[in-house]
């Protein structure tokens, strides 16, 4: 039995180097442009087209600002052989015909995804998910899109992954998945904060913190968005891996003291071959776009 045991390692490491050798696992981008302009979720993944990054590099987390006909990305980049993320734009058009290039817009010594943006008296902000330095901190855009500054810290000492904030009843309400303490991965708390001011440094913690508590439908995956006076909150279903799958929750209760929400629906990587995740959904005007993870071949 030792023999048989220590042959099986044995084949599971070759095999995991021949893996490696043959393919990479890259996050990608799907999109789709269709003429409904409404803030929706369009679940037709199968009719979505391919963004390819080059091998060397993964594009995740795609957030989109529509200005003038003219679509901005904003999403995580990551070279393999630098490993740590930082914000690029991408420019996208319904008459694409080549392949489409990165711009690096906003680099810390620390690692940087979720691009969040939102605009507030014609300034648009962002709020990188920044868990590598313990921080939830707001960038103003000085000259759009390119040029993009520290303004505040909103929170600080807290381990908060893939912040999201949503106006409601008067307020502004920041979901974010919060982890225990440092090196610990759940992905399964996901807390409320709220505030009368969204440059404000004070936000108060929702009493039932945290609102969800469970793997498959915590973190966040999205911009929470309304459909027929109703709002949806995307999340991400981590319960196979990071980022496998992802949830579209319809939230029934919002107030200082409640939250309720239902999911309706789940959407798993399946609509390609070689899919193996994919945790981003968000939609502006004519475009909607959701991030993959493939199984790519490196030659």
């Amino acid at each position: 039995m030792p023999i048989l045991s220590a042959y099986n390692r044995v084949l599971t490491y070759l095999k995991k180097i021949v893996y490696e050798l043959l393919f990479i696992e890259q996050w990608q981008l799907r999109y789709k442009f269709d003429q409904n302009t409404g803030i929706g979720f369009n679940d037709q993944f199968n009719t979505y087209q391919q963004i390819l990054p080059p091998k060397d590099r993964f594009w995740a987390d795609p957030f989109i600002v529509e200005e003038n006909g003219v679509y901005y990305v904003f999403v995580e980049e990551l070279k393999y052989g630098e490993g740590k993320g930082y914000i690029s734009l991408i420019e996208l058009n319904e008459e694409m015909s080549k392949p489409l290039k990165s711009q690096k817009i906003l680099e810390q010594p620390y690692h940087l995804s979720y691009p969040f943006i939102f605009k507030l008296q014609d300034t648009y902000y962002m709020i990188p998910e920044s868990t590598a330095n313990k921080t939830v901190v707001l960038y103003e855009c000085e000259d759009f899109p390119l040029k993009w500054t520290y303004c505040s810290t909103l929170m600080e000492n807290v381990i908060a992954a893939d912040s999201t904030i949503t106006f409601h009843q008067g307020k502004y309400w920041l979901f974010t998945m919060i982890e225990p303490k440092e090196g610990v991965t759940t992905n399964k708390d996901l807390h409320i904060f709220y505030s009368d001011d969204l440059l404000s440094n004070h936000w108060v913690a929702h009493a039932a913190n945290p609102v969800v508590s469970n793997i498959g439908s915590a973190r966040p995956a999205g911009n929470i968005f309304e459909d027929e006076g109703v709002l949806y909150r995307p999340s991400q279903d981590c319960s196979k891996r990071y980022g496998w799958a992802m949830c579209i929750n319809q939230i029934i209760t919002l107030n200082e003291n409640e939250y309720l929400e239902e999911e309706v629906a789940h959407i798993k990587p399946n609509w390609e071959r070689n899919l193996l995740a994919t945790h981003t959904f968000n939609k502006v005007g004519k475009l909607s776009m959701v991030d993959v993870l493939v199984k790519r071949r490196r030659f």
